[in-house]
């Protein structure tokens, strides 16, 4: 039923923002079957990056959700294709220090991700997840949950805390906001 006055057709904002992260979910996945490429393959099982207690493979398999779930943004969202222009200051710092691109990508990254709540953020807390243009923090928060639930389906052992696993896959996506901001040197 619309609203005469304003041509505007009410709509359930829970509906929405299911189909929305169902079709990501679908297209990232769709994306996954040939595996990251080695670089990327590399940066994802980073020995020294642990962000939960998962299995390191899982968490290298959420990473690359994450990535592509950026590249899927950046498909379907015009505003998704604007480079966060805040992380290539933070990256180039990093750098300042002697430390490789992928060295200050792995270190901006696992910081940032550590930072975001496991819960839903709030635009006002500075989460990352909301910082990088795009369809916004809510969505990606979705679109986390929902890969780290089909991801479990298949684990030996269940977690304490499935949440922490949003950790990985913002990892992965913010790696990919890095490439976008600051490419790394060829």
């Amino acid at each position: 039923m619309s609203d005469e006055r304003s041509g505007f057709v009410p709509v359930d904002t829970g509906l929405v923002l299911q189909t929305l992260v169902e079709r990501m979910f679908g297209l990232v996945e769709g994306r996954r079957e040939d595996g990251p490429p080695e670089r990327l393959a590399a940066l994802l099982a980073a020995a020294d990056l642990r962000l939960t207690e998962a299995n390191p493979q899982l968490e290298a398999d959420l990473g690359h959700a994450g990535y592509l779930a950026r590249d899927v943004e950046l498909e379907l969202f015009e505003p998704a294709r604007q480079p966060a222009e805040w992380i290539a200051p933070q990256l180039e710092e990093r750098r300042g220090t002697d430390e490789s691109w992928e060295d200050a990508a792995t270190g901006l990254c696992s910081e940032l991700a550590a930072a975001e709540p496991l819960g839903k953020p709030s635009p006002d807390e500075g989460a990352a997840s909301w910082r990088v243009p795009g369809p916004g923090g809510h969505v990606r928060h979705f679109l986390a949950r929902r890969t780290i639930e089909e991801y479990l389906r298949g684990a030996d052992a269940p977690l304490e805390n499935p949440a922490e696993l949003k950790r990985p896959w913002l990892y992965g996506f913010l790696l990919r906001a890095c490439e976008e901001a600051l490419p790394p040197p060829p």
